[in-house]
């Protein structure tokens, strides 16, 4: 997506789309992207957004966080999420492989935030990405790492490594010593729920 469209996108769909407090500046939107570490991908049909990524790269462009992702509010429903993670998956010449944030199941606060978190989870499951060993928290909010191999699939030691730089390099040091923590959970998800 080219610089020109990211404050419409930021105006039209992502101040909708995502909580206040879930939201980055545009400006820091933009800085990033003036420092090459940030990518937005739009899914289009004709002029119409459908869906939309946003990442952070390491400075090595090795692995790549998914930072926002959501589809038009007028298009849900209709498999232009999948379409686009599919698409993103296969023409990424770069990647190793995306790492996801998923806001846990077992810190759900009821029962609805807890479906809505497992739908979340299956969607991204059932479109390639497999379950890590790592959890995160970041800001008091407690992330589990999906993960999608583009061209290397391995250890989780190595995705630990690369979170804490994209971690380091969002926040600064400051920030990231004092708000973050990453730890590797039990692999056996039944486990990690309860």
């Amino acid at each position: 997506m080219k610089k020109e469209q990211v404050k419409d996108l930021y105006e039209q769909h992502m101040i909708v789309d995502f909580p206040q407090s879930e939201l980055k500046t545009l400006d820091q939107i933009m800085s990033y992207l003036d420092l090459g570490i940030y990518t937005i991908y739009g899914l289009y049909e004709k002029e119409e957004l459908l869906a939309y990524a946003m990442f952070m790269l390491q400075e090595k462009k090795e692995f790549q966080l998914l930072d926002y992702y959501a589809c038009n509010r007028k298009y849900r429903g209709r498999g232009y999420g999948s379409y686009l993670l599919q698409e993103l998956s296969k023409v990424d010449q770069t990647s190793k492989g995306y790492l996801i944030e998923v806001e846990s199941v077992r810190t759900a606060a009821n029962e609805e935030e807890r479906m809505i978190r497992e739908r979340r989870i299956h969607f991204y499951e059932k479109n390639g990405l497999r379950r890590t060993s790592l959890r995160t928290n970041v800001y008091g909010v407690e992330f589990d790492i999906l993960y999608l191999p583009i061209q290397w699939d391995g250890e989780d030691t190595v995705l630990q490594a690369a979170i804490e730089e994209l971690y380091l390099q969002m926040f600064g040091e400051v920030n990231y010593e004092k708000y973050t923590t990453i730890e590797k959970i039990a692999t056996n998800y039944a486990a990690q729920t309860e």
